[in-house]
């Protein structure tokens, strides 16, 4: 297991995983420096096989029970998780794909598949958007202002922070 020499590189790395779409949560699932190398390495190798998809059914839950959709909502609710059910399946296709060979891709190529993540992140940021917008405009106030919370600002927050 690589040792990170300079906080910013491990900054760089945080940042990376970040940008790809993984929480904070699985983000954290790095061993700490002082873990033992048998274990860090299991917990590398455990993550490693983590894909963004696995939690989409807990952050569908957590977004709807947060902003305490109504009935009324519900239609509206159902095009916002649908997107979400989508940009999972997207970005682990994605994932896959990077996964595959990784080791042998010359710069080129690398940077060719981080436009590639880059484009996939921005369909499924307009894929969202365009469902969550109708839904918004019809949230109450409250119900508006845990969005404003809950969507973008603590990614934001959280990134910045590395």
């Amino acid at each position: 297991m690589m040792r990170l020499k300079t906080p910013l590189l491990a900054a760089a790395l945080v940042a990376g995983v970040a940008s790809i779409g993984l929480t904070p949560a699985l983000a954290q699932t790095a061993p700490p420096a002082d873990a033992g190398a048998a274990s860090g390495q299991a917990r590398h190798h455990a993550g490693a096989r983590m894909m963004p998809g696995q939690f989409v059914d807990g952050r569908v839950a957590f977004l709807k029970a947060q902003l305490k959709i109504t009935p009324a909502q519900e239609g509206q609710w159902q095009k916002v998780e649908a997107a979400m059910r989508e940009n999972a399946k997207a970005l682990d296709q994605t994932v896959a794909s990077m996964r595959q060979n990784r080791g042998d891709r010359n710069a080129v190529e690398r940077l060719e598949m981080r436009e590639q993540f880059i484009k996939v992140r921005s369909d499924n940021n307009s894929r969202f958007l365009a469902a969550f917008k109708p839904l918004y405009s019809s949230l109450s106030p409250e119900q508006q202002q845990m969005a404003d919370q809950l969507i973008g600002a603590a990614q934001h927050r959280w990134r910045h922070r590395a």
